[in-house]
């Protein structure tokens, strides 16, 4: 059984646009309705050219990293 990915709504459009830094493809709208699986598995067929050999999980941290600093710059 896979979990459902939790997303802190305050942050959602900061992981949508910090993943656009790691992804070739955005992460969509609604991936905070997807499974954990789901997740990875679109981090895995889009992740931009430097990451392409990285695992999901690695990229998904330095997508929530990005987003963190993000956010605590803007404060």
């Amino acid at each position: 059984m896979h979990k459902k990915v939790v997303i802190d709504p305050k942050i959602k459009d900061d992981l949508i646009w910090a993943s656009g830094h790691f992804l070739c493809e955005s992460l969509p709208e609604n991936f905070d309705k997807w499974t954990d699986k789901k997740l990875n598995k679109f981090i895995e067929n889009n992740p931009w050219e430097p990451f392409q050999y990285w695992p999901a999980n690695l990229i998904w941290d330095e997508i929530l990293g990005l987003a963190h600093s993000m956010r605590e710059y803007t404060k």
